[in-house]
C-alpha cells in the first residue's frame, strides 16, 4: 500500500494507544522525505514534549525541531504544542483588537481546560494553513470525546455567532452597532420569556455589577475578532476532502482498543471515508514470528494464541476499513529509539 501525502496529516484514537508517538513518528518521516512539516499536537499530555525535548514554556510557539532522532541530519520539522491563550492573543492582533486581551473572563476561558480549547484549536489551524509556511500539516487531535468536540468546533462557532444573538446587547443596553446585521425580533421574544431577565439580576446581586459588565464585554470581544473565528468555517470543509487531508484513526491490539476505534469512527461520521485508514499499533506478528518454540510445548501454544488473538482482531478491521496500517509493538525503553523505529516502519507505505 501507498500513501500519498496530502496538505493535512490527522492522527485520532482513543487513549493510550499510541497516537502522539505515531503522530510524530509520521511528521519527522515525511521532513525525511524533504518535506516543510509542522507538527500541531491539541492533545494536553505531555507525551510530544518528552519525545521531542520541548520545553513547557515553549507551547503556542514554533519550535524548530531539526534533528529530532540525533542522526546528524538537518530537518525542516517545526513543532507547536497548542496553547489557547497564544491562540487568542494571534486573533487579537490579526484583528487589530489588542484591547480585548484585556477581559478577564476571556483570559480564563484560554487557559488551557478553560472551554474553547476546541474551538481555538480549529482557528489555529487555519491561521497556520493560510500562513502557507508548510507542505504538510500533521495533527495530533485529543483523545476520544475530546476529538468529537474538535470536529464540533466549527458548528459552536456558526451557533455563537447567529445574527439574532446580538438581540441580547439590544436587551442588555449594551451598545453595537447593527447597522451591518439584520436583526429579527424573534430573540427578543425568547430573552424574555427564557427567564434571562431573571438570571442577569440573580447574577448581579451574587457577583456585583462589575462581573455583568465583564461577561457582556467578553461577548462584543468576540465579536470584534469573527473575522477570524468565521474563517476557520471552510477549514472544516477542506479537511473533511479526501483530496486534501488523511484520516488516520489509531488503535491497537487490544480488544476494548478496537471497539473503542470503532465506536469514534461511527460518532464521526463524515470524516472517515473508505480512502481514511486504520493504524494498528503495537502489533507482535513479527516478533511472533521469529519467536522460536519448541512444538506442543505451552510456549509454543502461548505464541499460537497470541498470533490467532492478533489475526482475528485484524480480520474484524479489515470488515470496516479498506485500508489497514500496521504498526509493530517497540520494545524500547528510550523515547528517541521508540519513535526512531516507528518512524522507519512509514517506509513499507511508500511516498507518491
Amino acid at each position: 500500500m501507498t500513501i500519498q501525502t496530502k496538505d493535512f496529516e490527522i492522527f485520532s484514537g482513543t487513549g493510550g494507544v499510541g497516537k502522539t508517538t505515531l503522530a510524530a513518528s509520521r511528521a519527522i518521516h515525511l521532513a525525511k522525505q524533504g518535506k516543510s512539516v509542522l507538527l500541531i499536537t491539541i492533545d494536553p499530555a505531555k507525551r510530544l514534549r518528552d519525545l521531542l525535548n520541548l520545553s513547557v514554556e515553549s507551547a503556542g510557539e514554533i519550535v524548530k525541531v531539526e534533528n529530532p532522532l540525533n542522526e546528524d541530519e538537518t530537518l525542516d520539522l517545526n513543532v507547536q504544542l497548542m496553547n489557547p491563550e497564544a491562540t487568542f492573543s494571534r486573533i487579537a492582533h490579526k484583528s487589530q483588537c489588542p484591547e480585548v486581551l484585556d477581559n478577564r473572563i476571556l483570559k480564563i476561558l484560554t487557559k488551557p481546560y478553560g472551554g474553547l480549547n476546541e474551538i481555538l484549536a480549529i482557528v489555529e489551524l487555519n491561521l497556520q494553513f493560510q500562513s502557507k509556511k508548510f507542505d504538510v500539516i500533521v495533527l495530533d487531535t485529543p483523545p476520544g470525546s475530546h476529538f468529537l468536540d474538535f470536529l464540533d468546533s466549527v458548528e459552536r462557532i456558526k451557533v455563537f455567532f447567529d445574527q439574532s444573538f446580538i438581540e441580547i446587547f439590544q436587551y442588555l443596553g449594551k451598545k453595537l452597532d447593527t447597522s451591518k446585521y439584520n436583526v429579527g425580533k424573534k430573540m427578543m421574544n425568547i430573552i424574555m420569556s427564557s427567564g434571562i431577565k431573571k438570571l442577569l439580576s440573580y447574577l448581579n446581586k451574587v457577583t456585583g455589577d462589575k462581573f455583568i459588565d465583564d461577561f457582556i464585554e467578553a461577548i462584543i470581544a468576540i465579536y470584534k475578532t469573527k473575522a477570524t473565528f468565521l474563517e476557520a468555517l471552510d477549514l472544516q470543509q477542506t479537511i473533511k476532502n479526501d483530496s486534501y487531508s488523511n484520516w488516520y484513526l489509531v488503535t491497537s491490539v487490544e480488544q476494548n482498543k478496537l471497539q473503542e476505534a470503532l465506536e469514534l469512527k461511527n460518532h464521526a461520521k463524515g470524516h472517515f471515508t473508505d480512502k481514511s485508514y486504520i493504524a494498528i499499533n503495537k502489533c507482535m506478528g513479527p516478533e511472533l514470528v521469529n519467536w522460536e518454540t519448541v512444538e506442543n510445548s505451552q510456549t509454543h501454544q502461548l505464541k499460537n494464541s497470541l498470533k490467532e488473538r492478533e489475526n482475528k482482531l485484524k480480520n474484524n478491521l479489515n470488515k470496516h476499513f479498506n485500508n489497514v496500517l500496521e504498526f509493530p509493538e517497540i520494545f524500547e525503553i528510550s523515547p528517541i529509539e521508540h519513535i526512531r523505529k516507528l518512524t522507519h516502519s512509514w517506509r513499507r507505505y511508500g511516498e507518491v
